[in-house]
């Protein structure tokens, strides 16, 4: 008997998503912030972070940070960002989730979610029945409360993806035409 896919998509990391298949799948983006889109030490957003969702933004996709973490946390994080966030969003529940979305007028059927963890970024989307991309951890390092579920989250994990239930794999990047000609062996010789 084979089983539906836990989540629809995974990816390394949201950096290797190509950003073309994230336009033409969603019109909005609900994205995690620690260990999603930066390590969860790190206070402000790196270049790479900052040049993603600058990218997404010029494409038309509205980017949205959802984090469990503090108001603090997510405003020094966001500010000057091109994004709207929600902190303090207890995603083991939905509620505020749910209603933060109906806040700005967004409805699920429009949303690709993007998270690094089972028992959180899972939970929530499977109660508001929408299409989460499960992405792995940027880092080690994990805020305390963390880490227990990630404990269970690395061995289930590797069960899903033992029984092909992790969904598709989503698109990774064009290489830069740097990259791709440096390959290209010259046909003369």
């Amino acid at each position: 008997m084979k089983h539906s896919p836990k989540v629809a998509f995974h990816c390394s990391s949201i950096f290797d998503i190509d950003p073309k298949f994230l336009k033409e799948n969603a019109r909005y983006l609900i994205v995690d912030l620690d260990n999603t889109l930066d390590p969860a030490d790190v206070k402000h957003p790196s270049s790479r972070a900052k040049s993603l969702l600058n990218e997404l933004t010029s494409l038309g996709l509205s980017v949205h940070v959802l984090s469990n973490n503090t108001e603090k946390r997510c405003s020094e994080y966001c500010e000057g960002l091109p994004v709207r966030y929600l902190a303090s969003a207890f995603k083991y529940s939905a509620f505020f989730i749910r209603r933060y979305l109906k806040k700005e007028h967004i409805e699920v059927k429009d949303c690709l979610f993007v998270g690094d963890q089972i028992f959180t970024d899972r939970c929530y989307v499977k109660k508001l029945k929408g299409r989460l991309i499960l992405t792995e951890p940027l880092s080690e390092k994990d805020n305390w409360v963390t880490k227990i579920p990630r404990f269970f989250d690395k061995r289930i994990r590797r069960r899903w993806l033992k029984k092909g239930l992790l969904g598709e794999e989503c698109p990774g990047r064009e290489k830069e035409v740097s990259e791709c000609s440096s390959s290209v062996r010259n046909p003369v010789e």
